[in-house]
């Protein structure tokens, strides 16, 4: 089926259910990192239908605005979730069915992919969108509209649709991916409130044809790499700054430098238009990692680059899955540093073949090579990976429960025999204390003469305006208090 203009226009609700609880109680606006892309990008097909589109984002919205938007009418509303959001979606979901009983609530994302039957095993949701959701949300809306009832023949005819009929869960192939991503509109970042976010978003590809053990997303994407046309990308990146202001842009894809032609295409055109922006890569394989490559990132505006590093053990790396070798870790972080590119290093506690040994190893690494801001993380199994099964037959979860797990967790969720728990809760105290070590030496040698000539705009100017904030932060605390315990204020 075709997405297509109709001549019926809905009122269609979007929301991003994370932090929703906190939502309900909280007086003034929140802030966050940056928007939710997916739902922009829905949100933005949805609108070239004909529909008409409003957004909600739980995690910096007030309990006023929350409980006004929950208040309009609408006829279908859409819920996206991960699986630690998926619980905060289903309380959504029922603040929706309470006043509005009859309106259909269709739940998507990525946990549609993970467990698309137990995301209608409440009745709460009535239908899910496995896979992306642009072109499949537009044609089920459409048969919605002008079907009015609808039946498991007519539902089978678009792919992605999970539903339930008679009490029977209904899962078919997830939606066909999309090829053409530039035909796509831009995200409705005009839905927003685009001042609350500190950074823009976007990406220039979907999905990553690797294999490694602990990651969901051949489960989630598929297992292609779909790339934009790199002219597209920075116009996309231009006419964001002009519209919605200059921010650090958050370079989405979870695999930028998977094709050398598409990275580098992408900061020449950036080059060319003399675009002056800054912005960071989240997704960057080591063994991509080329003096030229870098050096035109660097150029066009890269502030910092994320490095999934995992281990730097050799016998981890091959267990998970990363085919890449401590050789193209290192040589990775050392270019960077060269060309003046900030690296965010990313290790994991617990995934197969690791041990106290082998994190500690990783400590010594990240501590050798001056990673300026190191990141351990506890290994997190989801169903549909290798890391799940490897738990089930050789491990023991302390919690399978999934949908409570949360990726900032101080606490491991399982154990095996050779790495048991309390060695792992010992272990990340130690990363703890050594990141925060090194957070502290980044700020203290900041301006030391031989880093600071290799230091990026962006890092300076975010340095000096830490340094503002800190100097005025005790004046600030000085004026709450005097307001506080002036006739009139809150005693």
């Amino acid at each position: 089926m075709q997405d297509h203009f109709s001549s019926v226009s809905w009122d269609i609700a979007l929301i991003d259910p994370d932090g929703f609880a906190q939502g309900m109680k909280r007086t003034r606006p929140g802030k966050k990192l940056f928007p939710h892309i997916g739902l922009a990008y829905l949100a933005a097909s949805l609108e070239k239908n004909g529909d008409r589109v409003s957004v909600l984002d739980a995690g910096i919205a007030t309990q006023r605005e929350i409980q006004r938007f929950l208040s309009q009418p609408y006829n279908i509303v859409g819920i996206t979730a991960t699986s630690f959001t998926f619980r905060e979606a289903l309380i959504v979901a029922r603040e929706i069915k309470k006043r509005y009983p009859s309106v259909p609530v269709l739940v998507g994302g990525p946990h549609t992919s993970i467990d698309p039957q137990g995301c209608l095993a409440d009745p709460v949701i009535d239908f899910a969108i496995r896979g992306e959701g642009e072109v499949a949300a537009v044609d089920f809306i459409e048969v919605l509209k002008h079907a009015g009832c609808v039946s498991r023949e007519l539902l089978d005819q678009i792919p992605g649709i999970v539903f339930r009929e008679h009490g029977t869960v209904y899962a078919g192939q997830p939606a066909a991916r999309i090829r053409q991503l530039d035909a796509l509109p831009y995200p409705a970042w005009h839905l927003f409130p685009m001042r609350r976010y500190k950074q823009h978003v976007l990406l220039s590809s979907r999905g990553c044809p690797m294999d490694c053990s602990f990651c969901a997303i051949k489960t989630i994407w598929g297992v292609q790499w779909i790339r934009r046309n790199p002219k597209e990308v920075v116009a996309e990146m231009a006419w964001m700054v002009q519209k919605w202001g200059r921010k650090l842009v958050h370079i989405n894809d979870d695999n930028l430098t998977m094709n050398a032609v598409h990275i580098e295409s992408f900061c020449d055109e950036i080059i060319k238009r003399r675009l002056q922006v800054q912005w960071v890569a989240q997704g960057m394989r080591a063994d991509a990692a080329r003096m030229d490559s870098l050096k035109k990132m660097r150029r066009a505006g890269c502030h910092r680059v994320s490095l999934g590093i995992e281990s730097i053990d050799s016998g981890v790396l091959d267990a998970v899955g990363k085919k890449e070798t401590p050789e193209d870790m290192a040589q990775a972080i050392d270019l960077c540093k060269q060309v003046g590119i900030q690296v965010l290093g990313m290790f994991m506690i617990g995934n197969q073949n690791d041990t106290l040994e082998t994190v500690r190893k990783s400590i010594v690494f990240a501590k050798e090579k001056k990673i300026d801001l190191p990141a351990f993380y506890m290994a997190l199994p989801y169903p549909g990976t290798r890391l799940w099964e490897y738990v089930k037959t050789q491990g023991k979860f302390v919690n399978e429960d999934y949908l409570s797990f949360d990726h900032m967790s101080t606490e491991p969720v399982f154990e095996t025999r050779v790495f048991t728990l309390e060695q792992r809760r010992q272990v990340y105290r130690e990363t703890e204390r050594f990141c925060r070590v090194q957070l502290l030496k980044y700020h203290l040698f900041f301006w030391w003469l031989p880093r600071v000539i290799k230091r990026n705009a962006y890092e300076i100017r975010t340095e000096i305006t830490l340094y503002l904030k800190a100097f005025f932060a005790p004046l600030r605390l000085l004026r709450m208090l005097f307001q506080r315990w002036t006739p009139g204020g809150t005693k």
